[in-house]
């Protein structure tokens, strides 16, 4: 029979990885399952906003499908509204920096004001953004529906050609913030003429404010600006977190 306490050893040692075993499987089985709600939770949204239909991408799915974002279906729902598609271009600019952008800390400024075309079209986005909320919220999901509506001042400036050091000057925000602004701005617009189903004319006002933008030190900080004084976006109070519609 070999040796009764080598055996009793390797007994013992099998009851440990079986147990292990089945712990795992817990574990796989929990998580599995949770991320699969998850899934079934977006779908449910996006069909709610007729993303879906049937299990498949409606025109406007596959238009919030194109975009690269922290929420396509917010992105997507703003851009198809018709509320930007009228604004010049550097309005075009800091109405999509509103919604790409958010800034955590209170206690930042800028000495310069959005327009009023722009605020009115970021106005006509309420309705839409409380939706979105609300359908977050019923299926548990989170993920951010930012509006930011004062500091996109700073995009619209620096889209008239203002100076750089004169932009800064107007702002409790140091370089880096306002470049990390700009530079996320540049990337939303970049995307907006490769996305379907967008009419021609907002594609085109998109280029024509990427262009604005896109010019020293924008163009040259890369990811130099995520670094700035040693500081990240955490640190900075700029952010893309949910809260709560006012």
């Amino acid at each position: 029979f070999g040796k009764p306490k080598t055996l009793l050893k390797k007994q013992q040692r099998l009851s440990t990885l079986e147990a292990e075993l089945s712990d795992r499987k817990a574990k796989y089985n929990k998580y599995a399952g949770r991320y699969w709600q998850e899934f079934l939770n977006l779908m449910a949204i996006l069909e709610n906003f007729g993303g879906l239909e049937n299990n498949q991408p409606t025109n406007f799915g596959k238009m919030a499908a194109a975009i690269r974002g922290e929420n396509e279906l917010w992105i997507a729902l703003a851009l198809g509204s018709g509320e930007f598609d009228h604004l010049p271009p550097h309005q075009f600019a800091a109405a999509c920096a509103a919604i790409v952008t958010e800034i955590t800390r209170p206690d930042t400024w800028t000495r310069y004001r959005t327009s009023h075309a722009v605020t009115a079209a970021l106005e006509g986005l309420r309705s839409t953004r409380r939706q979105i909320f609300q359908q977050q919220r019923r299926y548990q999901v989170t993920l951010p529906v930012s509006l930011e509506w004062n500091l996109i001042a700073l995009v619209e400036t620096w889209a008239l050609e203002t100076e750089w050091n004169e932009l800064c000057h107007n702002t409790s925000l140091d370089e880096g913030d306002v470049v990390r602004i700009l530079r996320r701005t540049l990337d939303i617009l970049a995307q907006i003429p490769h996305v379907p189903f967008l009419p021609s004319t907002v594609k085109s006002t998109a280029r024509q404010a990427a262009h604005l933008l896109n010019r020293f030190p924008v163009n040259e900080a890369g990811n130099a600006a995520d670094t700035v004084n040693g500081d990240t976006e955490e640190t900075m109070g700029i952010a893309t977190i949910e809260t709560e519609e006012e």
